[in-house]
């Protein structure tokens, strides 16, 4: 069942249904639950009435500013080194980071005589975040420590991020199984995780590898995207996130191919031809080359009026890097 024809089912918006499901509230009114409950087909597991117990678990956000909850309540996280390790501990989910690596990140290559201990007071800190009444063995669970790495022990769907990751390869498993509009539904819940870019507050780790790395995720997913809406016929819904990517990346011709179809496709030839021309022109001016094979193509076809003839990509829905499904983001 998708996310519409469960909010139409259950009689409710549906946006009052992503809101609850992104996390963006945590909790529904009764009669709202009651709802869902009764939606044929709606297994218990998937109940969102058990919501009052899950509220109580942290949440934590980086697809924009570094920002964490408990209990709907927004924590104040402390100074900008100490958001930096728990940003750095969310960028690497599900496996341990080594302190080193966090000195090294936080503080470059001359870190003070008391940098283990002050790592050491960063996680405390923030494991009393989220100790709440269970005390310090609850909040132990938050922030692991193995040897001399700490690790982040939330689920997947209390971190953006890792459900990012998540629905972008079961995105990428619908439109390779052919199921081209599951994959657009997919591919947009996860794009609609990102509020800005990746830890935006946080200077310190703006040229981070693991920030360079999500934010490429983040450009894989727009063509993902892109292609499986070509499949559907759902050019106009990719229309933005492609007008964004090539803004942010001006030199990415796979993006500007894309943008030139999904145009031509919503009735704009003349805009779609404008792109290959300005493209044209700035690889020229800036790097001295010429538009790459799938740039080409994308300009014969909007010439030809032949955007219902799909691309190999589009077909098989692979990446443009490589045939392997997405790599786990987060």
């Amino acid at each position: 069942m998708t996310q519409r024809q469960l909010a139409r089912a259950a009689r409710i918006s549906l946006g009052t249904l992503r809101d609850f499901e992104q996390g963006r509230t945590r909790s529904l009114r009764p009669a709202v639950l009651a709802k869902l409950a009764a939606v044929p087909g709606f297994e218990p597991a998937q109940r969102p009435d058990r919501a009052p117990a899950d509220a109580e678990r942290i949440r934590i956000a980086v697809l924009g500013p570094l920002t964490a909850w408990r209990d709907n309540a927004q924590l104040a996280l402390g100074s900008a080194r100490q958001r930096g390790v728990l940003g750095l501990l969310a960028l690497h989910w599900g496996t341990s980071l080594h302190r080193e690596a966090i000195i090294d990140a936080l503080w470059g290559k001359s870190p003070p005589a008391s940098v283990v201990t002050e790592v050491q007071g960063y996680v405390s800190r923030l494991r009393k975040l989220s100790g709440r009444e269970h005390g310090a063995e609850s909040a132990g669970h938050f922030i692991a420590t193995v040897g001399t790495s700490y690790q982040l022990t939330v689920d997947a769907d209390q971190l953006d991020c890792a459900m990012f990751g998540q629905l972008l390869r079961r995105g990428w498993d619908a439109h390779a199984g052919e199921n081209p509009v599951l994959a657009c539904a997919l591919y947009r819940r996860a794009l609609d995780l990102w509020r800005s870019p990746i830890l935006g507050d946080l200077d310190l780790l703006r040229q981070h590898p693991a920030v360079t790395a999500l934010s490429c995720k983040r450009s894989e997913a727009v063509l993902l995207y892109a292609a499986a809406a070509e499949l559907a016929g759902a050019h106009g819904q990719v229309l933005s996130h492609l007008r964004d990517l090539c803004a942010s990346e001006p030199f990415n011709e796979h993006a500007h191919a894309h943008l030139m179809i999904a145009l031509a496709a919503t009735g704009q030839q003349a805009a779609a031809l404008q792109i290959f021309t300005d493209t044209r022109r700035r690889l020229d001016r800036e790097l001295g080359v010429r538009p790459s094979a799938k740039l080409a193509e994308a300009h014969t076809r909007v010439l030809r009026q032949q955007i219902g003839a799909l691309s190999q990509l589009s077909r098989t829905g692979r990446c443009f890097t490589c045939s392997r499904p997405p790599a786990r983001a987060g």
